[in-house]
């Protein structure tokens, strides 16, 4: 009878390794192209940490001053660096933002009124809805892109949370938006495919908050345009 030899693991184990290790290759180098876009990626990611700490440097007038600036020239929350380092901030005046969208009763107020939101919520319903609402409804009819206020029916962003909150004083003005169909894009690989498939435009944004301050809470913007422009139709003749 032949007597079966085992080989031990630990000689397997070895003999793997080995071969491993002999047939590991060194990853090719980079292409003139991949280095100089690694270059400046590098150059990049440099700067906006050099831009961080600078502003992490400014004392809070400077940044409410920036956050103003930043709010005009249609920066979102996540991309205003003055709003993401003011965020960090426990010693932020709840009066000083609010005098600033007293002042700024337009987009210029929206990042001013969303931080208050996330800093003091009472202090942010103090604020007259109606003051609320005039800067959320300027700040969404002269978006470029819709990221700040999110997909209706995917998610919701603050300032949509926002004019919701703000009710029935955003009403005139949500209804004179009815009537803008120009293409509400967002970007983003995923967002920009999703309201590029769901055709949103700007009037859509509008339907979808009136229902909700009507108080359809479960309502969902129609898939076909021709479905959502009679809903709009409905509530833009309604009195």
């Amino acid at each position: 009878m032949r007597v079966r030899r085992t080989v031990p693991a630990t000689i397997l184990l070895c003999a793997c390794f080995a071969g491993c290790q002999g047939t590991e290759r060194k990853a090719p180098p980079l292409t003139a192209d991949q280095r100089t876009a690694k270059s400046k990626l590098e150059e990049q990611m440099n700067e906006a940490a050099k831009t961080a700490k600078t502003y992490h440097a400014m004392d809070n007038r400077e940044l409410l001053d920036r956050l103003v600036e930043q709010s005009k020239a249609l920066k979102e929350p996540f991309n205003s660096l003055a709003y993401r380092e003011l965020k960090t901030r426990t010693d932020i005046d709840a009066r000083a933002l609010t005098g600033l969208v007293k002042e700024n009763q337009n987009v210029g107020g929206l990042l001013p009124l969303l931080l208050l939101r996330n800093q003091n919520k009472q202090a942010y319903t103090e604020v007259p809805a109606e003051m609320r609402a005039k800067v959320l409804a300027d700040a969404l009819q002269v978006s470029k892109t819709f990221n700040t206020w999110g997909l209706p029916g995917v998610y919701l962003q603050d300032a949509s949370n926002a004019m919701i909150e703000a009710g029935r004083s955003a009403v005139p003005s949500l209804k004179r938006i009815l009537s803008e169909t120009r293409p509400a894009p967002l970007y983003g690989s995923k967002e920009h495919v999703l309201a590029q498939q769901r055709k949103y435009r700007l009037c859509d944004y509008a339907l979808f908050f009136l229902e909700q301050i009507a108080g359809k809470q479960d309502f969902r913007i129609p898939e076909s345009t021709a479905e959502r422009d009679a809903l709009i139709k409905q509530l833009a003749t309604a009195k």
